[in-house]
């Protein structure tokens, strides 16, 4: 492979390891640097008593043929060898009012569980089945990048997938909350309610029940740990080089051009390119500064809301929780008393059950998750007050989320074998995330309308990639922004753009 110019990245997650590795396959000579000790950023897994904890995969859209992402996580080397769990449900809601919900991934399970539920909501519920099938029959092309359709290419993809575009755009302007005041069963509309973020856009809501229709969303066995060691292997294997342990410091700027980057410990490396492939609010606001970014992305980031801050609780048990059915998202509880976690109240809590990845704990034992919204500021706050309050607070959220797991298990508080808590202090140390928000943007009705600029007229070289510039957060738009940024590098410099 022929190297002609150089790229550096500036962070080693899933976005930045998916530019490397276009880069080096269209002949770049890339280098990734990554500030922490290893690669994956937020997609990161930790070994913990034994247990490899998954901090972050819940399923990969396009694990199967169906959609275009197949294509993609082939081309990264992430499908060969690899196994996938699909699950039949989506969510398992334990005790709304009295009744045990199940989110079936099949569209007729679903609706005959929605139904026997609430025969009075019979008419909406069809409608809403009616439009995951719809959607589940629709593909949105990725041939190009999004920053290089013309008017012309986006209204064949509409006209291809008129009934889908239909669907979307009846529910585009409505979040989850707005859609689950429509029931009239109180039962369903609580478990919409906790289905993910109520004030996610209903339509980003449905494409992912129509992804888990399809069975085209598969759990990667291994979980994060697994998916960023193919990502990374795939790089390396091509030539790339992966510099870690390096923060960058600046982005260096000539003639408003970016020729290269500025670590902490002063050094400059040049390149011909510069992708930023973290945090958005660290690139736009210390790395770049103002003057080199447009007004429609400051007032992007003024304006749009972010995944909130998260608690993320981990634990390991030596139990096979036989009974409980795997599923997507988890398995949903109602808490003894409302628990607080920095400003937010919660009354439900769903915890994912590791009971179908049998390679992240030993036999018989089982890896126990949740991720409960918080607040960064409380965090801050109470870690500037010393190491005692902080674990404290850590300590007490751990003992109440045991506390009802023991309700639902009888016995299970003599069989763990570690608690664990990271706070948004965790996720800002350890990837830069602007407020430890772990995805980026929310969805929101708002946001989904937004289009979110990678590069900038008047600074030449530069490209963004990662969550920052794609709403909706998730692997599948991480991977495809680096994709997208070397799609875009290729057409400056008059390349064709390779895959393989």
């Amino acid at each position: 492979m022929k190297d002609s110019k150089k790229i550096s990245i500036i962070g080693g997650g899933v976005a930045g390891l998916a530019a490397g590795i276009y880069g080096r396959i269209n002949g770049f000579e890339v280098t990734i640097f990554e500030m922490g000790k290893k690669t994956g950023g937020v997609c990161t897994s930790w070994e913990k008593a034994g247990y490899q904890v998954n901090g972050s995969i819940h399923w990969l859209v396009g694990s199967a043929p169906g959609i275009d992402f197949y294509e993609m996580w082939k081309e990264l080397g992430i499908l060969e060898n690899l196994d996938f769990h699909y699950h039949n449900s989506f969510i398992e809601f334990k005790n709304i009012e009295g009744v045990d919900v199940h989110f079936y991934t099949d569209p007729n399970k679903l609706q005959q569980q929605l139904l026997s539920i609430s025969p009075a909501d019979a008419r909406l519920i069809e409608d809403l089945i009616h439009n995951i099938k719809f959607l589940s029959d629709a593909n949105f092309t990725m041939d190009r990048a999004f920053g290089l359709l013309h008017a012309w290419d986006w209204s064949k993809v509409f006209m291809d997938n008129m009934p889908a575009v239909t669907a979307l755009g009846k529910y585009n302007s409505m979040s989850v909350r707005d859609f689950s005041k429509k029931f009239k069963s109180k039962i369903i509309q609580k478990a919409f309610e906790n289905l993910w973020s109520p004030d996610m856009s209903m339509s980003f809501m449905l494409l992912q029940m129509s992804y888990a229709a399809n069975r085209i969303a598969g759990y990667p066995i291994g979980g994060s740990g697994k998916f960023i060691e193919k990502l990374t292997k795939k790089f390396i294997d091509l030539g790339g080089k992966l510099e870690l342990g390096q923060k960058v410091k600046k982005i260096i700027i000539e003639k408003n051009r970016a020729v290269g980057i500025q670590t902490e410990d002063s050094i400059s490396h040049l390149s011909d390119f510069v992708i930023s492939a973290c945090d958005g609010h660290t690139v736009l606001f210390k790395l770049l500064g103002p003057g080199h970014f447009d007004e429609a992305t400051l007032d992007a980031y003024r304006t749009l809301e972010t995944f909130p801050s998260l608690v993320y609780f981990s634990a390991g048990f030596n139990w096979t929780f036989e009974e409980v059915e795997p599923s997507i998202i988890g398995f949903n509880i109602k808490l003894d008393k409302n628990l607080q976690v920095g400003n937010h109240v919660h009354e439900r809590v769903t915890f994912q059950i590791y009971n179908f990845d049998p390679s992240i704990a030993a036999k018989g034992k089982t890896l126990v998750t949740a991720i409960i919204d918080t607040d960064f500021e409380f965090w801050k706050k109470l870690s500037q007050k010393g190491e005692k309050p902080y674990r404290e607070e850590k300590s007490r959220i751990e003992k109440e989320l045991l506390k009802n797991l023991e309700r639902e298990f009888p016995g299970i508080s003599e069989y763990v074998d570690f608690l664990d808590i990271s706070t948004p202090i965790t996720f800002e140390t350890w990837t830069g995330n602007h407020n430890g928000s772990y995805k980026g943007w929310l969805p929101t009705p708002n946001s989904t309308k937004t289009k979110i600029s990678n590069h900038f007229d008047n600074l030449k070289g530069f490209y963004m990639a990662g969550h920052w510039v794609a709403t909706g957060g998730g692997l599948p738009p991480a991977a495809y922004s680096g994709r997208d940024a070397i799609l875009q590098i290729c057409k400056a410099e008059e390349k064709i753009f390779e895959t393989e």
